[in-house]
């Protein structure tokens, strides 16, 4: 027996829908009358993100035409300006007509051309300015268009990435408080450091790649309201003693953070103890140079995510055993390490037997690498495993 598309119910042909371009869709739509019904039923689930420009020039035409008809719909729009063609003149003009429409947008990310005249963004940012429910905009950009934020005085967040010096953003983060995320990226901060601190005192994210001393970071720890922080390295470039960073962030962030990230740098032992004092951290993401640091972590009992990095060593099995043993909060533990025993998942469903209640909480999501061995015997009510 032959089976045709339109047998299909209509939750997948949505979900066919889904993976089809954005530039296909109002096609798609037109097929049928059953397509076009799924299309209309769909809309609100489909179309609450919504990225614009990332195709051609006649691909974002039918862009336009599905956004006029999901208008009402859209929540969160990506618009893209690193494409190969202009949309300036009457095309800018009907685009800034839509994004006026979109009575419902809570929230838009600009990816920013490092070409584009600055009049384009000056005028999507004004229509974006009389939306009704904006709460964020994220603008990824040099310095082109960050005065053009002051206005945005609803808005409950703000994010800022620059490639550039940090001097040119003193001056709008002053003015313009609501700014909650800052990206670092590259870009040296070393003049303007304590002047970044002064003035970001709403802050709440934080990254940065490190390409100074870490020492040097340390102000960075007074940020009053800073709840999650991000720091990048090179493995080639010595950046000292990650001590005096390490120590500043777990006294003076020691009762709000909740998300850390280290990478590159790796947390020796005496690092990790002090990153094992914040006890609000939910989310640690590190590498470390030691098997030895993962007996610290066990203290930190209010983990969701955790992410381990460890070189080539001796086997690590009892000591994540111990963390799962302790740290009854967590949703999802990934491990990148070549020394986990054939036994490890085994052992990991004995433990978990013991400490968690499958009634209360979901299986756990271990993450592991490629070189892991399956279990024969039935997990799926404790755990997880995903390669």
């Amino acid at each position: 027996m032959r089976t045709h598309i339109l047998d299909l119910n209509d939750d997948c042909i949505a979900c066919v829908l889904k993976y089809l371009p954005i530039e296909n869709h109002m096609s798609f739509a037109g097929v049928c009358t059953r397509f076009r019904h799924v299309w209309l039923g769909y809309r609100n689930c489909l179309y609450r993100q919504l990225e614009l420009g990332e195709s051609s020039a006649r691909g974002l035409k039918q862009e336009l035409l599905l956004l006029r008809q999901i208008s009402r719909h859209v929540k969160r729009i990506v618009i893209n300006f690193n494409r190969k063609f202009d949309w300036c003149g009457t095309l800018l003009t009907e685009i800034i007509g839509i994004l006026k429409k979109l009575t419902a947008l809570e929230r838009a990310i600009l990816w920013i051309k490092d070409d584009e005249p600055y009049e384009t963004y000056e005028k999507i940012l004004r229509a974006f300015e009389r939306l009704p429910h904006m709460q964020g905009i994220a603008t990824y950009q040099d310095n082109c268009i960050v005065d053009s934020l002051y206005h945005f005085n609803e808005c409950d967040e703000l994010l800022a990435e620059s490639r550039l010096s940090r001097n040119p953003l003193i001056e709008p983060i002053d003015r313009h408080t609501k700014i909650r995320l800052l990206i670092f990226n590259n870009a040296s901060i070393r003049p303007t450091l304590e002047d970044l601190v002064r003035h970001s005192s709403l802050v709440q994210e934080l990254s940065l790649c490190m390409i100074q001393k870490a020492a040097e970071y340390t102000a960075l720890a007074e940020l009053p309201n800073l709840c999650k922080l991000e720091i990048f390295g090179n493995r080639t470039i010595d950046y000292g003693s990650l001590m005096p960073l390490v120590a500043a962030v777990s006294s003076k962030l020691s009762q709000q953070l909740h998300t850390l990230t280290i990478h590159a740098p790796s947390l020796g032992y005496q690092e990790t103890a002090k990153i094992a004092q914040i006890r609000t951290l939910r989310e640690l993401d590190c590498d470390f140079t030691e098997p030895r640091c993962l007996e610290l972590l066990t203290a930190l009992g209010q983990l969701t995510h955790l992410s381990i990095k460890l070189p080539k060593s001796s086997p690590i099995d009892s000591l994540v055993l111990n963390i799962l043993r302790e740290c009854h909060s967590l949703n999802v533990i990934k491990i990148d390490s070549p020394d986990l025993g054939t036994d490890f998942l085994t052992e990991a469903y004995r433990v978990l037997q013991q400490v968690r209640n499958p009634n209360e909480k979901k299986p756990l999501v271990i993450i592991l690498g490629d070189e892991s061995q399956l279990i024969d015997i039935e997990t799926n009510v404790y755990l997880r495993v995903v390669r």
